[in-house]
């Protein structure tokens, strides 16, 4: 039988979470219910001594941190990147 998680959202993440627009919402919602179902996927890392703080790139260009505990995912971190952002890109010489 399968689990779905309860998925929770801190202020700062859901705040991070509604600036998205429409497609990075849909790909952005498409990710959070696939960790919801199995929140330890080969894709995540652990970031805790425990292994319930973990991280995931939801997609190229959106990465979250989130907890897992008694039957709970919150998601604690939506950090959206962007070319833009970038220090060194691919196409510096």
């Amino acid at each position: 039988m399968s689990r779905t998680y309860q998925v929770y959202f801190t202020e700062q993440a859901a705040s991070a979470r509604d600036r998205l627009d429409d497609h990075q919402r849909s790909a952005f919602d498409k990710g959070i219910a696939l960790i919801a179902c199995d929140p330890f996927l080969d894709l995540s890392r652990p970031i805790s001594a425990t292994g319930d703080d973990r991280t995931i790139l939801l997609t190229q260009n959106i990465l979250v941190e989130y907890t897992v505990s008694l039957g709970r995912l919150l998601i604690f971190i939506v950090e959206v990147f962007s070319n833009k952002d970038a220090l060194v890109t691919d196409t510096d010489g």
